[in-house]
């Protein structure tokens, strides 16, 4: 996953502004984007879009780097305190989403639920045949 996150500074007595311009979602289709999420958090002095892709795209650089992107409506301009800037990830922890997959206990043995012996049982060494 691949994730971009782009802080705008605002001016001041820009946020009602700011959260009104929301209501009316992105200047662009997300669905026609590689994105597989996008979120915007609005605080009094900055919006910060995260974008989220499988992959590393031109589309994300794109959206990221070129400020005439993020300045498509005179709206978004009148409230841009100064140019976007793109935000690295300093910290990122995720809990796995499927834990079935992970297992913590010992390996199940024979009349367990599972059907038995995950690995096969160790093969005895053939009696040597002594000569007399």
């Amino acid at each position: 996953m691949s994730r971009l996150v782009v802080v705008v500074p605002l001016k001041d007595g820009a946020y009602e502004r700011a959260r009104a311009l929301f209501a009316h979602g992105p200047p662009f289709d997300l669905k026609a984007t590689e994105f597989e999420r996008h979120e915007v958090y609005l605080t009094e002095r900055e919006v910060v879009f995260v974008f989220d892709s499988a992959s590393s795209s031109a589309t994300l650089r794109l959206l990221g780097e070129d400020p005439s992107v993020w300045k498509v409506t005179a709206a978004w301009q009148k409230l841009m305190a100064e140019k976007p800037r793109k935000a690295e990830t300093a910290y990122s922890w995720a809990r796995p989403e499927n834990g079935e997959a992970v297992f913590f206990q010992a390996t199940p043995g024979p009349g367990d639920s599972e059907g038995g012996d995950v690995f096969a049982p160790a093969r005895e060494a053939p009696e040597s045949r002594q000569i007399r």
